[in-house]
């Protein structure tokens, strides 16, 4: 009778366990960031997350008391991993009518500004209008905000590559016309290459996907968890953190 009493009870406390577990809320449940290779805004370094961006990320997490680990992906992995997994949070993302319905948007962790770029000797390249860009080959990455936003103003003329730094690389060689490029990592990995800066100019900006990298997260997350997040931006923002990690990296908001 006892042996079964004590069977009894050790299920029932189980159970319990089992529904508290369900009704803890997002404070204390997992969640997942996922992110790129995408310096300088965000990058790893053994093992830690490093980079403008990454330190807004951290900065909100801190606020809010949550704790979770940076998962660096290729893009297009992370994209898709945030799109279908419930707590998953996303940066540095771009906003574009594309995107705005498949995350909920928690708001803007970086400026950011775009623009096509093309090898100084090419005198005969003029770039007036973007509807002139679409005469000329054009790199971009996979699935990044950049490719998205030309596939969607009908480019076909796409040379697509799987990490960043090959466009830099291959518009040196003249294997391309252009690179459609962020003007911070343009400078970042031409610094890392060792490339001269004097080999290409900058000749023109795409306005239109220019202004902020976001923080994003699947639109099925917990709303505790959402609120939470915005909450916290909103936080370091107003108390000056946002604006002293800014100024260590000398950017201007």
């Amino acid at each position: 009778m006892v042996s079964a009493y004590l069977s009894l009870l050790a299920r029932l406390l189980r159970a319990a366990l089992i529904l508290m577990c369900f009704a803890l809320p997002a404070r204390a449940q997992d969640i997942r960031i996922v992110t790129e290779e995408f310096p300088p805004y965000n990058y790893s370094d053994n093992g830690l997350a490093k980079g403008l961006s990454s330190e807004v990320v951290q900065a909100v997490l801190a606020e809010t008391g949550l704790t979770a680990e940076f998962l660096f992906l290729p893009w297009a992995r992370a994209y898709l991993t945030a799109q279908n997994t419930k707590n998953t949070v996303i940066f540095s993302i771009g906003r574009i009518p594309e995107r705005e319905d498949l995350f909920e948007w928690i708001g803007v962790i970086a400026p950011y500004n775009t623009s096509l770029y093309k090898l100084a000797s090419r005198t005969d390249l003029t770039i007036v209008s973007l509807s002139d860009a679409k005469d000329y080959s054009i790199g971009v990455s996979v699935e990044d905000v950049i490719y998205q936003y030309l596939k969607s103003q009908n480019f076909t003329n796409l040379d697509i590559v799987g990490e960043d730094v090959l466009n830099i690389r291959k518009l040196a060689l003249s294997r391309l016309d252009l690179i459609a490029f962020d003007e911070a990592a343009f400078q970042y990995y031409i610094d890392l290459e060792d490339i001269d800066p004097a080999l290409f100019d900058r000749i023109y900006r795409l306005d239109d996907i220019s202004g902020g990298l976001y923080m994003a997260i699947n639109k099925d997350s917990d709303p505790e968890l959402i609120r939470s997040l915005k909450s916290g931006l909103e936080a370091i923002k107003a108390d000056g953190t946002y604006d002293q990690i800014l100024n260590r990296h000398r950017v201007m908001n």
